[in-house]
């Protein structure tokens, strides 16, 4: 993602992203923690667990977060305050306007 400044521009890499959308989701109540949406073949040759980012044409961001929850919890609730706290620090530390935040509850502990 880049970003034109007065005297150049700043460049945050997706790994950099992926960071904030990590740590936004684990200080979310009732997050336990990231769930596994990697296929069989990125298990064994790597990828990114629980956390997918695509960046558009139009410069807005797609962000995909597998997550697991608390027994006993609101799911719904907790989904939508993940979504509205990854929203707000990628808004913040980050500058992102464009965003489109999905969270995916893969399993209940």
């Amino acid at each position: 993602m880049r970003i034109m400044l007065e005297n150049g521009e700043l460049e945050i890499t997706l790994n950099a992203l992926k960071k904030i959308v990590y740590f936004a989701t684990l200080e979310s109540y009732g997050t336990v923690g990231l769930g596994d949406s990697r296929s069989f073949f990125e298990r064994i040759f790597g990828g990114d667990r629980g956390i997918k980012i695509e960046e558009l044409e139009d410069s807005s961001l797609n962000v995909d977060v597998y997550i697991e929850v608390e027994y006993g919890v609101n799911i719904r609730e907790v989904a939508k305050n993940i979504a509205d706290n990854v929203a707000h620090k990628l808004k913040t530390l980050a500058g992102c306007e464009k965003l489109n935040i999905t969270v995916h509850v893969v399993g209940i502990r």
